[in-house]
């Protein structure tokens, strides 16, 4: 099942881990990541999100 996000391209750019509201879309109710297949986002841009989440995680940010 794809999912849809509503992300505009600005705010994929601008993507980092302060933005919390932002990577909580990319994580299920348990916490986990959502796959890229399910996002349906480029590898690159997929990398970056996933990247940002964990070092959120790190910052006890989410």
């Amino acid at each position: 099942m794809k999912k849809n996000l509503n992300i505009s391209n600005d705010e994929l750019l601008k993507m980092d881990y302060k933005y919390t509201h932002l990577l909580k879309k990319f994580t299920n109710e348990n916490g986990k990541i959502i796959p890229q297949r399910v996002t349906n986002m480029p590898r690159s841009t997929h990398t970056r999100i996933t990247k940002s989440i964990k070092q959120a995680r790190f910052l006890s940010l989410i």
